[in-house]
């Protein structure tokens, strides 16, 4: 069987997943940015962050002085927090479903008894994984376009396509390291719960190993795509490569130990 069915049937099939997840990315920049205008002009954003803890504050990567500034502001709340928490449940619930969830339920058996190789397999899901997440970044920096003039966040296009696509590259190379592990093991706990494991201790890494060590942040992925504040900078292309060259490793890997392994049976 070809790759463009495989990938064209199971995209259908994550559809209504996909449509759900952009909307929510949409509500969290309708719920977010609309209130930017009212809170800097009150100072009540300032007075808010300035009760915290400074280590809660830093363990959410916030920052007073950086959510001053419309760019800084737009970044934490949407690139940096709820935006990227629901970005990478998404990319990791579907690389976890992609190979280990079918093979569980038994998906995977009828689709590689219809004359389908398990390498096309693997490539199918990995593109739907990429076409998804795309999807998702792309309605990201549509929606925080269109709220850019009434919210008065004087945002450069290139800037919030840089952000989009730094956000993307997270979520893809998390989303990828969940569908390698369930096309290793066939285990879709395990893809998740490694998948997630790595996510925190990546952020946390970026937020808080300035602490312990500088070069500690520069570990993390969540640097590599968002430590250049790419809203104000634009597209940063060594982390983006990064990121990208991290994802094709693990689709790689997601190829080879699945045409290796043995199949459980549903």
């Amino acid at each position: 069987m070809n790759l463009s069915p495989l990938v064209s049937r199971y995209f259908q099939d994550c559809a209504r997943g996909l449509l759900g997840w952009s909307l929510a990315m949409v509500v969290i920049c309708l719920l977010y940015l609309p209130l930017y205008p009212s809170m800097k002009q009150s100072d009540l954003l300032s007075a808010k962050l300035e009760a915290l803890p400074p280590e809660m504050l830093d363990g959410f990567g916030l920052d007073a002085l950086t959510m001053s500034n419309p760019a800084g502001y737009t970044e934490q709340t949407v690139f940096s927090m709820l935006g990227l928490l629901i970005m990478l449940i998404a990319a990791i619930g579907l690389g976890a479903r992609s190979i280990a969830g079918a093979e569980e339920s038994g998906a995977l058996e009828l689709t590689l008894a219809h004359a389908a190789g398990r390498r096309t397999v693997v490539l199918s899901r990995v593109l739907v994984l990429i076409l998804f997440i795309a999807t998702m970044a792309l309605c990201t920096a549509l929606a925080v376009a269109l709220l850019n003039g009434p919210s008065q966040l004087e945002l450069s296009g290139l800037g919030i396509l840089a952000a989009a696509a730094g956000l993307g590259m997270i979520a893809l190379l998390h989303g990828m390291l969940a569908l390698a592990l369930g096309a290793a093991t066939g285990r879709r706990g395990l893809a998740l719960a490694v998948a997630s494991s790595v996510a925190v201790l990546g952020y946390l890494a970026r937020n808080l190993g300035g602490r312990i060590a500088d070069w500690i942040p520069d570990l993390s992925p969540f640097e590599w795509g968002l430590g250049s504040h790419p809203l104000q900078t634009g597209f940063d292309w060594t982390g983006l490569g990064g990121l990208g060259a991290g994802a094709l490793l693990l689709a790689v890997i997601a190829v080879v130990t699945f045409e290796r392994r043995d199949l459980r049976a549903a």
